[in-house]
């Protein structure tokens, strides 16, 4: 894609000319995000082929064939993949395949590796493999508290303020 209201079509490796849009999709307008679905889905399914192939493993085998690999809503996106070094080594060239099919470039810096009882050594090594950052349970995801181990009332309280305050309003 190109940028300043000037665009491209890349298919098969081959980039068709350079045209003026006029109405073209900016951020904001209402069909971004139904545009960036249908890209995300692409990456989605490139997973799911990589498990089929035996090439990623998910977490979870023990309920899932392969296990689940990925979450995705909107724009957010969680990777699961088994602890094992060639596995990350697979979805790491994975990533940069979409990167190359899409157009659309991963921020690993804004990215962060979390373990689920991993040691702080496979934790560098895998941040450093996707020159992302080291994460922390709990986090948040969509609003909830996510952990690899019991909750605590502390991590909720934020969620359970929040829906105080709609319910005062």
């Amino acid at each position: 894609m190109g940028g300043g209201g000037t665009v491209w079509v890349k298919i098969n490796n081959t980039c068709g000319p350079y045209f003026v849009s006029h109405k073209g999709v900016r951020q904001r307008d209402p069909l971004s995000p139904i545009l960036f679905n249908l890209v995300a889905d692409c990456l989605a399914r490139m997973v799911r082929k990589a498990q089929h192939n035996g090439l990623i493993y998910g977490l979870a085998e023990n309920l899932i064939d392969k296990g689940l690999a990925i979450l995705q809503y909107a724009d957010d996106t969680i990777i699961g993949i088994k602890d094992n070094i060639d596995v990350a080594r697979n979805m790491k060239v994975l990533l940069y395949l979409y990167e190359m099919m899409s157009g659309l470039k991963i921020n690993f810096s804004k990215s962060e590796v979390l373990l689920i009882n991993g040691d702080d050594e496979k934790q560098i090594q895998y941040a450093e493999l996707f020159s992302c950052q080291i994460g922390r349970f709990p986090i948040r995801y969509l609003g909830v508290p996510v952990s690899a181990s019991r909750l605590h009332v502390c991590d909720w309280a934020p969620l359970i303020d929040k829906n105080d305050k709609k319910l005062a309003t």
